[in-house]
C-alpha cells in the first residue's frame, strides 16, 4: 500500500532460478524451510506487537497534544469535551494494557518455551494489532480533517499499519486458536 513515486515500505521478493546451495550453506534439512519460518513467527511477532505500541504511544501524544491546543472557542480547548477525554482515556489503558500482555508474553517465551507460549503469542498480536487500529482512529478523529492529510504521521500510520491485522496472520486465524484452546480445557474438541 504504497503511493506513486514513493518509496514502498513492502517485503520484496526474489526468484532464485536454477540455483544451487552448497550443502553446507543449508540452514536447515531440505524441506525443513517453513518449521524453519514458523520458528521466527512467535519472537516476530513480539517485535511487530512492541513497534505498534511505540507508534500507539506517538499517535497518543499527537492526540493529546491537539486535544490541548485546538480551540473551540477562544479558551475553550478541544479537551474539554467529555467524548475527547474518554478517547483518551480508552487509548491510555488500551495501550498499557498492550505493553502487558507483551510483556507478558515475552516472559512466557523465556520461561516455558515457543511452543508452550502459542495462546499467548496469538493474543498479543490480534489484540495490539486492534488497538493500534483504534488508538490511530481516534487520534485522527482529535485532528479532524487535520488528521487525514499527511501534516502528521497519522494517515500515513493509518494507511500502512492496516496489514497489522493481516500478516503474520489474520486475526480470524489467531482468536480460532486462542478459542480452541479455551474450548479444549473445557471438554470440547473443536477441530
Amino acid at each position: 500500500m504504497g503511493e506513486p513515486a514513493a518509496e514502498f515500505l513492502s517485503h520484496g521478493e526474489v526468484v532464485f532460478e536454477s540455483c544451487r546451495v552448497p550443502y553446507e550453506n543449508l540452514l536447515g534439512s531440505e524441506g525443513a524451510g517453513f518449521a524453519i519460518a514458523q520458528q521466527r513467527l512467535g519472537p516476530g511477532r513480539i517485535h511487530h506487537c512492541m513497534r505498534w505500541i511505540g507508534i500507539c504511544e506517538r499517535a497518543f501524544s499527537l492526540m493529546c497534544a491537539r486535544a490541548a491546543t485546538r480551540e473551540l472557542a477562544p479558551g475553550r480547548a478541544l479537551g474539554h469535551r467529555q467524548i475527547v477525554q474518554e478517547w483518551i482515556a480508552d487509548s491510555r489503558a488500551e495501550i498499557h494494557a498492550s505493553r502487558l500482555m507483551v510483556l507478558h508474553a515475552a516472559e512466557r517465551i523465556e520461561s516455558h518455551g515457543l511452543y508452550e507460549s502459542r495462546e499467548e503469542i496469538s493474543i498479543i498480536k490480534y489484540y495490539v494489532a486492534n488497538v493500534l487500529q483504534r488508538v490511530l482512529d481516534r487520534a485522527i478523529q482529535t485532528h479532524g480533517a487535520l488528521g487525514i492529510t499527511d501534516l502528521t504521521p497519522l494517515a500515513y500510520w493509518y494507511r500502512h499499519e492496516r496489514g497489522a491485522r493481516i500478516y503474520d496472520g489474520p486475526d480470524e486465524v489467531h482468536k480460532t486458536v486462542v478459542a480452541r484452546r479455551a474450548l479444549r480445557a473445557h471438554g470440547l474438541d473443536v477441530r
